[in-house]
């Protein structure tokens, strides 16, 4: 598994089938994390390697607005962990609620919902 690790603390993993975020220091007691973006430099870092990684893992993916709540990355249905995990995207920071205190997985992307957690990124000053 490829993995980056951002100034932040945030974790990057990608495999075949997946892109994976994951905190840098585990955290055994808390659910919820705000992982803020210091400079617009990072966040730019940010987006542009969710760009490159979802390019590796789905090469004919096409960043597009969520019509659906299979496509909504705000919440997703963590199988493997059996519960659910929730992501928000701000303009300076990701609010994240993991799935399971057992696991330092945050967040596990499918194809659809890298595309639509995409399309936001690249319009990230229309979001609040």
């Amino acid at each position: 598994m490829n993995t980056k690790v951002f100034d932040n603390g945030l974790v990057v993993r990608h495999r075949k089938s997946a892109v994976i975020l994951e905190l840098k220091n585990e955290n055994p007691v808390d659910y919820r994390f705000v992982i803020h973006f210091n400079t617009q430099e990072d966040f730019i870092k940010f987006r542009d390697y969710m760009k490159e990684v979802a390019t590796k893992v789905w090469p004919t993916h096409t960043p597009k607005l969520a019509t659906s709540d299979g496509a909504d990355y705000w919440e997703y249905y963590d199988r493997e962990l059996d519960n659910n995990g929730y992501l928000s995207l701000y303009k300076d920071k990701l609010c994240i609620e993991r799935p399971s205190l057992e696991s330092p997985r945050l967040y596990r992307f499918n194809k659809v919902r890298m595309e639509s957690f995409l399309y936001d990124l690249e319009n990230i000053e229309r979001l609040v």
